[in-house]
């Protein structure tokens, strides 16, 4: 059998605590420090909804797959936007989604 003496345990449990407290340290930094980073980058970065992609409407809050097609379809069918306020001319885009993302837009 393999037996431990008691300092032995004590030193196991105090460097099993250290790991953990480390690690839970690191998801509280990822948590708040991550979020900062990409606000930060969004803050200079806007969306062109007249020349965007699908793809690229997806980046913005709250705009899926199927909303994005439908604001391609709306600017094939009806031509470019002339205002932002437009936009909310689209099926889905609500006075509530449109408020959300309005200073992540522009012409």
């Amino acid at each position: 059998m393999f037996y431990l003496t008691p300092q032995e345990r004590k030193f196991i449990v105090i460097i099993m605590i250290v790991f953990i407290m480390g690690a839970a340290v690191q998801l509280l930094l990822r948590r708040d420090i991550a979020p900062v980073r990409w606000a930060k980058q969004l803050r200079n970065f806007k969306i062109n909804i007249n020349t965007a992609r699908g793809d690229q409407l997806q980046m913005l809050p709250g705009i899926g797959a199927a909303l994005a097609g439908r604001i391609v379809d709306y600017r094939k069918d009806n031509g470019p936007f002339k205002a932002l306020e437009d936009l909310q001319d689209v099926d889905g885009i609500t006075a509530k989604r449109f408020g959300r993302i309005k200073e992540l837009i522009e012409l």
